[in-house]
């Protein structure tokens, strides 16, 4: 069992911040805030939420909120899988959450047809259909593993997307999740690698949903110090956030001994976290000024931002910009005229961006749907307006723009 975690030290402290995905239905009214103090272990380098937000409070409240995940790289997954050793189209194939569906379902396409997955209401006593991940993970142990192992036996192969970063308590979610594999079967862990973030200084990397954050060096330890052979391992490049994949079997009683190369890039670690951590206040003050002088160049004109997403609520809330977003653009009929989570602003249609008032649009939404988004408002951009994006090394990055 992995006992590093425990070794923490505070980052930094954000003071209270609010639920993402906690709209609210009018000016008025005032959503639930929580610290939000980020730790850094000095024993691995692992970055976490020193207290994570209450499971209940998370839970999103309407049934129309959704979560997706990069899947551009499911199919080269999918055939570095069926060629692992002792996998064959007999092979059991599982899964943990909804997350894993688009996965199961290439397989089945491939041959491999024997699969199980998790049900959330039958297997994790889950009734609320709006639960998601945050109810999934504290609702996994090893009690209910158990369950499920009588339920369905052990498979060759489980695929866990997205779910390890949010777990609150992520040694008990590993060895659970042991319990439903074979002795020679795999694990597929697939999770945010924060590298970019950190190096970018991307403050939108931190989120109440996520517990850690995880980098090539910190989950190979942490795999490791679990007692996992590492298989296959890598990271794979996207726009906003790259994705960590990483192939295991549990080696039982297998010793991982720290080496010179270990202790040299655990110092790079945690020198580059906390230049994360030091460098907030100056960003902050740094993004503001940068966003008057835009305001400035086009006359004044308010600065409104596409994506009322938790990326966008993340660098309201942690730059501290509430004062300087008019409003928050979005096309979700469900999310129209409702109110951000922060600073009581409005969330309208694109429509909005025609109005003569606005000429600057921030993108908030993830790097990947930038050009749809641009696309589907070119008279926007006709009639003297410019989208720039929220996103350090992105293309058109706000920041850029003001010399």
């Amino acid at each position: 069992m992995n006992k590093e975690i425990n070794n923490k030290s505070l980052l930094f402290d954000l003071g209270l911040l609010p639920i993402s995905n906690r709209f609210l239905k009018n000016k008025f009214e005032k959503g639930p805030k929580f610290p939000f103090k980020v730790d850094i272990s000095e024993r691995n380098g692992l970055i976490s939420l020193n207290k994570p937000f209450p499971v209940h409070e998370i839970k999103p409240r309407f049934d129309w909120i959704t979560c997706s995940e990069p899947e551009d790289h499911l199919d080269d997954l999918v055939d570095v899988l069926i060629q692992l050793p002792g996998i064959s189209k007999k092979s059991v194939i599982a899964s943990f959450s909804f997350k894993d569906i688009s996965t199961l379902e290439r397989l089945k396409k491939r041959g491999f047809l024997n699969q199980w997955s998790i049900d959330p209401k039958e297997d994790l006593e889950i009734k609320d259909k709006k639960c998601s991940i945050e109810t999934f993970q504290s609702k996994f142990n090893l009690k209910s593993a158990i369950k499920i192992l009588v339920k369905y036996g052990l498979a060759d192969i489980i695929i866990v997307r997205h779910v390890l970063e949010h777990s609150y308590n992520i040694n008990n979610f590993v060895s659970s999740i042991k319990k439903l594999i074979k002795k020679n079967g795999y694990i597929v862990w697939d999770l945010p690698d924060c590298k970019k973030s950190l190096k970018k200084l991307d403050y939108t990397m931190l989120w109440e949903e996520h517990t850690y954050y995880f980098t090539k060096f910190t989950l190979k330890h942490f795999l490791k110090k679990n007692n996992f052979e590492i298989v296959n391992f890598y990271s794979v490049p996207y726009s906003y956030e790259n994705s960590l994949v990483a192939i295991v079997k549990d080696k039982g009683d297998f010793f991982y001994k720290e080496n010179n190369y270990f202790h040299r890039e655990l110092k790079n670690e945690i020198q580059q976290a906390k230049f994360f951590a030091k460098s907030l206040n100056n960003q902050r003050k740094k993004i503001r000024e940068k966003l008057i002088q835009l305001k400035k160049k086009y006359s004044g004109g308010d600065i409104v931002l596409y994506g009322a997403g938790h990326l966008s609520v993340a660098f309201i809330s942690i730059i501290q910009l509430s004062d300087i977003i008019s409003y928050v653009i979005d096309d979700n009929l469900n999310k129209k005229e409702m109110f951000m989570p922060i600073g009581n602003i409005k969330i309208v249609s694109s429509k909005k961006l025609y109005e003569k008032n606005i000429k600057i649009c921030l993108l908030g939404l993830n790097p990947e749907n930038h050009s749809i988004i641009i696309g589907k408002n070119k008279d926007f951009i006709k009639k003297g307006g410019i989208f720039l994006s929220i996103f350090p090394g992105s293309n058109s990055y706000f920041g850029e723009q003001i010399k």
